[in-house]
C-alpha cells in the first residue's frame, strides 16, 4: 500500500527546505548588501524559485511545439537572468552583485550540503527523518 505524506507533513518538509535554501542566499547577500536579512532572502529564495520555474516552463513548452530543443537552453539561460533580477531588486545590488550573490549562495550550498551529508542528513535521509515515504 502507498502511503502519502500528509499534509502536515508536506508542510514541514517544505519549510524545512526553504529554510535551508535560504541560508546560503542570506549569508551571500551579507556579503554584497546593506539590506540583507533573513526573511529578505526567505523572499528571495521563493521567488527566485518561482521565477526560474515559470521562465523554463514557458520556453520548454514553446520549445515542445514548436520543435526547436534550443528554446529549452535559452530559457534556462533567462531563468537565471530571472533569479539575477529577483537578487537585484530584493536586495538592491547592481546586476554583478546579483551574480555574486548567486556564485557565493552557490559556493555555501555546496558546503552546507557536504555538511549535512556528513551528518547523515542529506536530501533522501531527511525525507526519512520527517517520515515522509517515497
Amino acid at each position: 500500500m502507498i502511503h502519502l505524506p500528509s499534509i502536515i507533513e508536506v508542510i514541514i518538509g517544505f519549510l524545512v527546505a526553504w529554510i535551508i535554501a535560504s541560508i546560503p542566499v542570506w549569508l551571500a547577500s551579507k556579503l554584497f548588501s546593506n539590506e540583507s536579512s533573513f526573511p529578505r532572502a526567505m523572499a528571495a529564495t521563493l521567488l527566485s524559485i518561482i521565477v526560474f520555474a515559470v521562465i523554463v516552463f514557458i520556453f520548454a513548452f514553446i520549445s515542445a511545439i514548436i520543435g526547436i530543443p534550443i528554446l529549452s537552453l535559452l530559457g534556462i539561460v533567462l531563468g537565471f537572468i530571472g533569479v539575477l533580477a529577483v537578487y537585484k531588486a530584493l536586495f538592491d545590488v547592481g546586476w554583478l552583485g546579483a551574480l555574486g550573490i548567486a556564485f557565493v549562495a552557490f559556493i555555501i550550498s555546496i558546503i552546507i550540503s557536504l555538511i549535512l551529508a556528513a551528518l547523515g542528513l542529506g536530501a533522501f535521509t531527511l525525507t526519512h527523518f520527517l517520515h515522509i515515504k517515497t
